[in-house]
């Protein structure tokens, strides 16, 4: 992945999961099964993302992240139409 913001979203992941720096990251890993990114684990990467992103994600949009993929495509839409 070479877009920056997918870059800047695999870095917080990397840091949410607790994966080394060297762990290759793809669209269509889960993010639970995959990442082991739990319930608690979700919500403290929807705190980075908004934090490290400055966008606002609505809590009930984060069932609908099942892999990378979906995470990726989720934030290019906050960026695209930030949230005022």
């Amino acid at each position: 992945m070479s877009d920056v913001l997918d870059q800047q979203i695999d870095g917080i992941l990397k840091e949410v999961a607790e994966l080394p720096e060297s762990f290759e990251i793809s669209g269509e890993q889960n993010l639970r099964t995959d990442l082991g990114i739990d319930s608690l684990g979700m919500m403290d990467l929807v705190v980075h993302l908004e934090a490290k992103l400055d966008i606002a994600i609505r809590e009930e949009s984060v069932g609908s992240f099942a892999t990378v993929a979906d995470l990726q495509r989720h934030v290019r839409e906050l960026t695209a139409s930030p949230v005022s």
